[in-house]
């Protein structure tokens, strides 16, 4: 036997549609029927649970855009039947109550009004816990979750007939005439029993479940299940708790919101398009209403009377709708596409990431790929399998692309789409365009770590090479330059009084071997310290100074304290500084028995130093009994044309240098 055509979207969304409509019709009926309606006339109270319909029709929106997005989609009808259900649920109470107030009215069927009412909330609450089974991605877990569902239904049937032909308590007499079919109490008791604890088993297994899920669920699956639980668990919570029962219809409208954040904000139905439209139209109704109340209610002030307040509310609209649509177009694409909105947004984020934060650049690109096609992992992976940079959480197997840069494949891009279904079109297109400028970012930052490391390469070749001059000079050209000395100061002595002619030529002859003596000092103190190879003159003074603290054992503590915008030096003078100052710390830690170091720096049109401690003082006067270093000091300022001047205290001494920047 063949099987029944199936109906197409088209009746689909057409009867999702009516529905709605239907839930209004009944909202709107339940409104008008308690219109004036005070039962018992002694209390004076109305029926209509106004706070209850708000709660439940503001499912219907949300309902709507799904049913309309994807119609064969269970999720949409699912919620769609509780605003169905609960607005029903509540015209025929208040039917009931209406019958039984009015009998003048002579209203027929207000028992099973009264049945309907007392009884159609366990369907709908029933369905909103398979609406769990079923959420986010529109189908069961798995076949056993088949057979949950059934018992659900099969409990929610025989509850829901249990309360519809149970007898009225005497108590709510005011609720209406009574059931229109009334069973003996032992059966409605066992009805209702048995299905509230089918449907309570069935719920513990479905929320047990549900947290199982979440555990171990994917990014975004786990936050769109724990918005719905939390939602879930609060109404579950105020509809069996009597002192929360005001909170109900908040709960009830927190589900549809769950449901609706779930939905939109993880894209999980693919609805931009619906919503777009949506957020814009409806966005736009709300200012040309507003925009038109509000000028019609300005100039009724003024002109009372007429068609001026209408022509001139009208003449406003008309003249800003074309503006008004326009940045609201811009602001919902922007929220429902996000970059994919405009093409040229992602390489703006790209750009301004890169240029904000050169020192760590590839971090920085992952993180703005990720955030153009909002994926929640993302990660950059070298040709040799090393791991470059990443962000986020890895939930799922990554969709790889290879970067290339002349041919040659320099690194792999590795996405987590947002979406289980994989990257949808206007994502992959983004993610395609920028593969070319990451590769280049990639490419460039390899051939940085290239030149980094060359040029560290190139620091230590020259240091090695600045070293074994130095030693080359100061340990054997400089002594043997000194004993040649010694042997013309011999050879001096010994023909003193014999030859005025070799005598003179002996005496020109040490003075030359004592300029070249000089001359190969001047050499060693002129050869540039190798920190500054590295490092400016602040940055390499610091670093001299933290291995003189750690050298000194937490004994002294020096400190290096100079602006942030520090001119560019001339060599001569950065040298020179250098110098300076490490002769100055280095006394401090051999000869001064200081606790504390103060280096400070400040530049103008001369570069002063100023190196202050807290150590032994020093008597000016005794700057060349053995202290070559002072000397040294003062020598490399003066060459300079510089100043140089030591201040010396009972308790510390101070070390003043000017050095002009013209030097």
């Amino acid at each position: 036997m063949p099987s029944p055509p199936r109906p197409s979207d088209a009746v689909l969304r057409r009867t999702g549609c009516a529905l709605a409509g239907a839930a209004l019709a009944a909202a709107a009926l339940t409104v008008h029927l308690g219109r004036g309606l005070r039962f018992p006339a002694e209390a004076g109270e109305q029926p209509v649970p106004y706070a209850q319909l708000v709660g439940v029709t503001l499912a219907i929106p949300a309902s709507v855009v799904l049913i309309t997005a994807r119609p064969r989609n269970p999720i949409g009808w699912l919620l769609l039947a509780v605003p169905v259900l609960g607005t029903a649920q509540d015209a025929t109470s208040v039917y009931a109550v209406r019958a039984r107030a009015r009998p003048e009215e002579q209203l027929s069927g207000g028992g099973l009004a009264y049945s309907l009412g007392s009884s159609l909330w366990v369907p709908a609450l029933s369905l909103l816990v398979v609406l769990v089974v079923f959420y986010p991605q529109g189908r069961l877990p798995a076949a056993g979750w088949r057979w949950v569902t059934r018992a659900i239904g099969i409990g929610a049937l025989s509850a829901t007939l249990g309360l519809a032909t149970a007898a009225q308590p005497p108590a709510e007499y005011y609720r209406g005439a009574g059931p229109a079919v009334e069973l003996p109490h032992p059966w409605t008791t066992g009805l209702t029993l048995g299905g509230a604890l089918l449907v309570a088993g069935a719920t513990v297994l479905v929320l047990g479940g549900a947290c199982v899920r979440v555990r171990r669920a994917p990014t975004p699956e786990r936050q769109q299940l724990l918005w719905l639980l939390v939602a879930l668990g609060l109404l579950l919570a105020v509809s069996f708790v009597p002192a929360w029962g005001r909170l109900f219809p908040f709960a009830l409208g927190l589900v549809s919101f769950a449901v609706t954040v779930g939905v939109l904000w993880y894209r999980l139905l693919g609805i931009e398009l619906v919503l777009r439209r949506t957020l814009l139209y409806g966005g736009l109704t709300a200012v040309v209403l507003c925009t038109y109340a509000g000028v019609t209610a300005v100039v009724t002030v003024a002109v009372p009377t007429g068609p001026t307040p209408a022509v001139l509310a009208a003449a406003t609209v008309a003249a800003l709708l074309t503006p008004v649509r326009d940045r609201l177009q811009k602001g919902v694409d922007r929220l429902v596409y996000g970059a994919r909105n405009d093409p040229l947004r992602p390489f703006q984020r790209l750009g301004s990431h890169v240029s904000a934060d050169l020192a760590d650049v590839l971090p920085t690109v992952v993180t703005a790929v990720a955030s153009a096609v909002r994926a929640p992992y993302a990660a950059l992976i070298g040709a040799d399998g090393t791991l470059l940079a990443e962000t986020g959480t890895r939930s799922a197997p990554p969709v790889v692309r290879q970067l290339t840069v002349a041919g040659a494949h320099v690194a792999d891009l590795a996405l987590c789409p947002a979406d289980p279904d994989g990257f949808l079109p206007a994502d992959a297109r983004i993610v395609e365009a920028l593969t070319a400028p990451v590769a280049l970012i990639v490419h460039a930052d390899r051939l940085n770590q290239e030149l980094r490391a060359a040029r560290q390469q190139a620091v230590d070749a020259s240091a090695a090479e600045r070293a074994r001059i130095r030693n080359d000079l100061h340990d054997g050209l400089g002594p043997s330059l000194s004993g040649v000395a010694l042997g013309l100061e011999a050879v001096q002595a010994s023909v003193t009084g014999h030859s005025s002619t070799l005598e003179e030529l002996v005496h020109r002859l040490r003075s030359e071997v004592g300029r070249a003596v000089e001359e190969v000092r001047r050499v060693i103190d002129a050869l540039r310290p190798s920190a500054l190879d590295l490092h400016s003159l602040v940055p390499a003074l610091r670093e001299r100074a933290l291995a003189l603290t750690l050298a000194a054992g937490g004994c002294l503590r020096i400190e290096v304290e100079a602006p942030d915008d520090v001119p560019t030096l001339p060599e001569p003078v950065e040298t020179a500084a250098f110098r300076i100052v490490d002769e100055a710390l280095t006394n401090v830690v051999k000869h001064a028995g200081a606790t504390r170091c103060l280096v400070r720096l400040s530049f103008g049109t001369v570069l002063t130093l100023e190196v202050q401690d807290d150590g032994r003082g020093l008597h000016p006067e005794r700057e060349n009994d053995g202290r070559i270093g002072l000397v040294s000091m003062r020598r490399r300022a003066e060459e300079l044309n510089g100043s140089f001047r030591i201040v010396s205290r009972r308790r510390g001494n101070t070390v003043s240098v000017e050095l002009p920047l013209d030097a």
